[in-house]
């Protein structure tokens, strides 16, 4: 195992110990890659690591998967799909009175481990999260590059001709330069026109309009790490209602990005965004959270709403994308990725503001 994961899982161990955690079961998982390296593809085969507040850690794995996982830890209970995993978990779990578990556990994965063993099964209490969602350098590295890559795909976009395309289409398109680039690209969100005004549009088989703004939102994971940007193309000619309200989304994320510090609530920082879209009279038209973390997941703490009491800190990483929605009319968001690092935020998406389709970027 590599030095940065063994930090990691001793740094996880101090915060169990911290927080009154005796033993911590990480199924496969973004937790589970966190700590190892790996995400092995287990399916229905029970896969786990088991963490003690003393610093073990066992692996229950089935042999299909023993070679991949090999160099995690020492102590591993295998099992066959002959045998299957009742007796393996039954051993790594002996002696464990209370395991805590992620909330990203599976109901068939809790019912594995509860009837192998008796055994008091509690959702961890932050433990996991509270360590992931601070950025080590190395993090930042690549989310900086991942950022980078989705910058450049977004004026990649503004070079193309979209005449005759659908959204579907354009969604493919981005798939495919992202999976040629080497990363892993997350669902495009491609909405034209008034299909933007929905936040999570699905896309369809629609036809992208030449006179309409047009929505991108996607990311791509490189090492696992996301990105996560949005740009509204816009059109030579759209109206001054748009115009203007996009002038205004900009000017929200500017304002939560300069109320970014340590030490500010999450709900201060959404509360920067929304002031400035309230005074503009479009406050209903703002209808999400302002940003969300950023990581191994492309949703995690912390989240910038306006019930977020709990402060940021050296370390986090998380989007802001103030957004205005009217529906039957048009959808807006502009959205960054950005580190909160010693001296200070930093964006680490770097794509102009303003794009146009069919044209070199400004």
């Amino acid at each position: 195992m590599d030095d940065v994961y063994r930090d990691r899982i001793a740094a996880l161990t101090r915060i169990m110990g911290e927080r009154g955690v005796r033993h911590l079961w990480v199924e496969p998982s973004t937790g589970f890659r966190y700590l190892t390296g790996h995400l092995p593809i287990s399916m229905e085969r029970l896969t786990g690591l088991l963490v003690s507040a003393e610093g073990n850690v066992a692996l229950l794995s089935p042999t299909m998967l023993a070679q991949e996982l090999d160099g995690i830890t020492e102590d591993v209970r295998a099992w066959d799909d002959s045998e299957g995993p009742t007796r393996a978990t039954a051993g790594i779990l002996d002696g464990v009175d209370k395991l805590h578990v992620q909330g990203s556990l599976a109901m068939w994965m809790f019912d594995a481990l509860r009837s192998s063993a008796s055994v008091d099964i509690d959702v961890d209490p932050g433990c996991m999260s509270s360590l992931r969602e601070h950025k080590d350098l190395h993090e930042v590295d690549i989310l900086r590059r991942s950022a980078k890559i989705a910058d450049d795909t977004q004026v990649w976009i503004s070079t193309q001709d979209v005449r005759d395309l659908t959204e579907n289409q354009l969604r493919g398109r981005i798939r495919a330069h992202f999976l040629e680039l080497g990363v892993d690209p997350s669902p495009p969100l491609v909405a034209t026109g008034a299909n933007a005004a929905m936040p999570h549009y699905e896309g369809g088989d629609v036809e992208i309009l030449p006179d309409r703004p047009l929505l991108c939102d996607f990311g791509a994971a490189l090492d696992g790490y996301w990105s996560d940007i949005t740009r509204v193309f816009m059109p030579n000619g759209i109206e001054d209602q748009v115009s203007k309200a996009y002038e205004v989304v900009c000017a929200a994320y500017d304002a939560a990005f300069a109320a970014v510090a340590p030490g500010v609530r999450c709900r201060d920082v959404d509360a920067a965004a929304r002031k400035v879209i309230d005074d503009a009279g479009l406050g209903d038209r703002f209808i999400h959270r302002t940003g969300h973390g950023v990581g191994l997941d492309v949703h995690e703490p912390p989240f910038l709403d306006g019930g977020n009491d709990a402060e940021l800190e050296v370390g986090h990483v998380f989007s802001i994308e103030p957004g205005v929605y009217v529906p039957g009319g048009f959808g807006l968001r502009y959205e960054n990725l950005v580190y909160l690092g010693p001296d200070g935020p930093e964006a680490l998406n770097r794509a102009p503001r303003y794009l146009r389709l069919g044209a070199e970027a400004g």
